[in-house]
């Protein structure tokens, strides 16, 4: 009886707690500027045909993609500048596979959570690029504090979990479904830097050299030496250390060489960041392309009235900027990355979409070259080269290396230790550039984890005229223009079943419906705690 009551009295205080954090959240909201802000103006720079539908869209491939149908589009950017958050994160790389969400998933983070000792007696040793097999690189980290005390991050767990152990009927044909979209997706990528009339090639860095992942285990793994269900992407073995060093010189100063390689010569790269920012730039200065853009406009309120049957709509939007009308016309596209799940719990939805957050540094070929005499452009990687945990991809002048998976809320700064481990495992894949890694910012972006792997694309059930389209996570970069020309083809009014026989693939498999969820006890419940 005692210990019921010690349980009630500390529920009761935690609730306590929560309704206070929500008044203050109240209270803020309160506080926003009340002044209207128009984005919808008759005298906008460019021509707007009075029978344009009006959309307001938080991505600018999307809005790109609805530009080039006919529409009139507003971006609502919280950044100064666009390619800001996600995009600074990804390695860059464009093939034709997708990340299967599984039990190998949970065995490669408890792996990087368990103590050393008990992780080879456990999985055994693990050979790496450094000679030492006392050594491993844990790419996967977890602020215990910030995600357990965060109810969302306990219930995209739970989500998570299941996925990977117990898969729900149809899963397969879902990722399969993907694998195609994925396909069209890198394709619509890699025309629009094909084409020599669009500058994005050279904004981007564009690299067609492929990708060469390499192994150090002997013999090399079976990943190593055939295709995954999930990857269209052609490739060849390399079953020897010198076939390796001669198709990519640079990992020869590695103390440990590479003992076989899996080479997929068609994988295409490209700076998601740079990508972005051009992309951006064709949509403001493309007289074509009917776009606005609002920068520091974050979305922090949003109001709703009932809609056709009854369906509630999207009717206002607060922003720090002022409150924005949504008259009866306009279609709105939650497409913020990792923040979808606060801006839709302004409306009481729950999305399980949490973020996964990416170190990367970026080091120049050209200063590397300029300030030391002995390293020749061969010694620089000239491709996408990656092991199981480190990604190194050339993009023009520019030589990036990502790593690192950390679940540390929404806090985007890099953690002290965990920079420190990234910057050591970088200097092993590349000894050669050592100075240069020791002196690189590092600097961190949230992916968007989608909790069982699969996009999030798609009209919601239950608001009028209301999109989203997000994840599914560590790929999700290379589908922004796929994503962008369906979420284009549903505002314009096409169904599922048009879309599927002229692009082969079926949406539906993307729907937000029966993943995204009215929840509004357990938003004010999240947005208390965030």
């Amino acid at each position: 009886m005692a210990l019921r009551r010690g349980a009630g009295a500390i529920l009761a205080g935690l609730g306590g707690a929560a309704l206070y954090r929500y008044q203050k959240v109240k209270e803020r909201e309160s506080q926003l500027p009340q002044q209207p802000l128009t984005v919808f103006d008759s005298k906008t720079k460019k021509t707007i045909d009075n029978d344009k539908q009006k959309r307001v869209i938080i991505m600018a491939s999307t809005a790109y993609k609805l530009a080039k149908l006919g529409h009139q589009v507003v971006v609502l950017e919280p950044s100064s500048k666009p390619g800001e958050e996600c995009s600074n994160c990804a390695a860059g790389g464009m093939s034709r596979q997708n990340v299967v969400v599984d039990k190998n998933t949970w065995i490669g983070a408890l792996k990087c959570l368990t103590p050393t000792a008990v992780k080879s007696l456990l999985f055994g040793p693990e050979p790496t690029s450094s000679g030492d097999d006392d050594y491993h690189f844990d790419f996967f980290h977890i602020d215990w504090i910030k995600s357990l005390s965060d109810p969302f991050f306990l219930r995209w767990a739970m989500t998570f979990s299941k996925t990977s152990f117990f898969p729900e009927d149809g899963y397969s044909w879902k990722q399969q479904n993907m694998l195609k979209f994925t396909d069209f997706a890198v394709q619509d990528m890699v025309n629009m830097f094909q084409n020599r009339r669009n500058n994005m090639a050279k904004a981007a860095g564009y690299n067609p050299r492929g990708c060469l992942a390499v192994s150090y285990e002997n013999p090399p793994s079976p990943s190593m030496t055939s295709a995954s269900s999930n990857n269209l992407e052609p490739n060849r073995h390399l079953p020897e250390t010198d076939k390796i060093l001669k198709e990519e010189p640079s990992l020869s100063m590695q103390v440990r060489a590479p003992t076989s390689a899996k080479f997929e010569y068609d994988t295409k790269a490209a700076s998601s960041g740079r990508f972005t920012k051009e992309l951006a730039r064709q949509c403001e200065t493309d007289r074509s392309l009917d776009v606005s853009f609002f920068y520091n406009t974050k979305v922090q309120g949003i109001s709703t009235e009932k809609g056709g049957e009854n369906i509630p709509r999207i009717s206002k939007l607060m922003t720090n900027q002022g409150f924005i009308e949504v008259p009866n016309d306009v279609h709105v596209v939650v497409a913020a990355g990792a923040w979808t799940p606060h801006v839709l719990s302004l409306i009481d939805v729950y999305a399980p979409v949490y973020p996964l957050k990416g170190y990367a540094m970026s080091v120049s070929a050209k200063e590397i070259l300029k300030a030391s005499s002995s390293l020749k452009d061969k010694d620089l990687p000239s491709r996408i080269v990656c092991d199981k945990y480190m990604y190194t991809t050339r993009l023009g002048d520019e030589i990036r290396i990502t790593s690192i998976g950390e679940f540390s809320d929404w806090d985007s700064k890099p953690t002290p230790h965990v920079d420190v481990n990234f910057r050591k495992e970088a200097i092993r894949q590349f000894p050669q550039l050592k100075d240069f890694i020791l002196k690189a910012k590092t600097y961190c972006g949230h992916r968007p984890y989608v909790a069982d792997g699969i996009l999030l694309l798609g009209a919601l059930d239950s608001h009028e005229k209301l999109y989203v389209s997000c994840g599914p996570g560590s790929n999700g970069w290379k589908l922004a223009l796929g994503s962008g020309e369906i979420i284009a083809r549903l505002v314009s009014g096409q169904t599922s079943d048009q879309i599927e026989k002229e692009l082969g693939f079926d949406v539906n498999g993307f729907s937000p419906e029966g993943r995204v969820f009215y929840s509004p006890i357990f938003a004010k419940l999240c947005r208390a705690r965030w």
